[in-house]
């Protein structure tokens, strides 16, 4: 992995936050301190998965701020920081709540929920400002870098290539510019097209018939499951991502 400094004073890329709060008032503070020390920060304003996973998805940060998903308790944030964790591109996530209990389980981390949440700090509320700071830059500090211009589309164009390839694809097109793919699928002799959109930050899985008409299989927020759909003989499962 990278090596990354514990300070954002780079000159190539400010490290990017994102901040997961329902509160707006806790959103406003936290915005401005990140940003006055030159983090690149945005905001969601809702726990919920889908939102969080296309946010994720289009942004790639170098950290996320995760606040509690309902009271009492983490609630559902403990699953959405195991997903975090379990990506092909894992994001350091700082635990962000006021509930005392779920803060000493996450700094013990020997619960299952800890574990699998891995969170890479934890910040408590009311904070404070070098506290926030503190573990905003131990969870970027444990990012691993995403390369986010045209030479990292090529990259990740040819790895899907490799992948689709690897899985018994055959006849595999890809483009210059994007993550976008056409190829033949073994298990139904059909040709199979996948392709990122990032505005929607997800993955999108479509197939032609005979007379060339592209039906959709389904919508994707994992490589690995859009490819599985199109690659094994359970493609006419449901999505496993977000509805249409």
């Amino acid at each position: 992995m990278t090596e990354r400094p514990n300070s954002p004073d780079r000159t190539d890329e400010q490290p990017r936050v994102l901040l997961i709060d329902s509160d707006a008032d806790v959103t406003d503070v936290v915005v401005a301190i990140l940003t006055d020390e030159g983090y690149e920060v945005r905001t969601v304003n809702t726990t919920d998965h889908r939102a969080i996973a296309a946010e994720v998805n289009r942004y790639e940060p170098d950290c996320v701020l995760l606040d509690s998903a309902a009271r009492p308790g983490y609630g559902q944030s403990w699953d959405e920081a195991a997903y975090l964790s379990s990506r092909e591109r894992a994001i350091p996530t700082v635990m962000f709540t006021a509930h005392s209990q779920d803060a000493d389980e996450a700094r013990e981390g020997e619960t299952d929920r800890a574990r699998r949440a891995d969170f890479a700090a934890v910040l408590a509320k009311p904070f404070n400002l070098d506290e926030l700071l503190d573990a905003v830059a131990t969870a970027c500090d444990r990012s691993q870098p995403f390369e986010h211009g045209h030479d990292g589309e090529r990259a990740r164009t040819l790895a899907l290539a490799r992948r689709l390839r690897a899985r018994g694809a055959t006849d595999v097109r890809t483009s210059n510019r994007r993550e976008w793919a056409t190829f033949a699928s073994s298990h139904d002799e059909r040709i199979y097209q996948l392709y990122w959109w990032q505005q929607l930050g997800l993955y999108i899985v479509g197939r032609y018939d005979a007379d060339a008409r592209l039906e959709i299989v389904g919508q994707f927020y994992e490589l690995d499951a859009a490819i599985e759909s199109a690659l094994s003989s359970a493609a006419d499962l449901p999505s496993a991502a977000a509805p249409a």
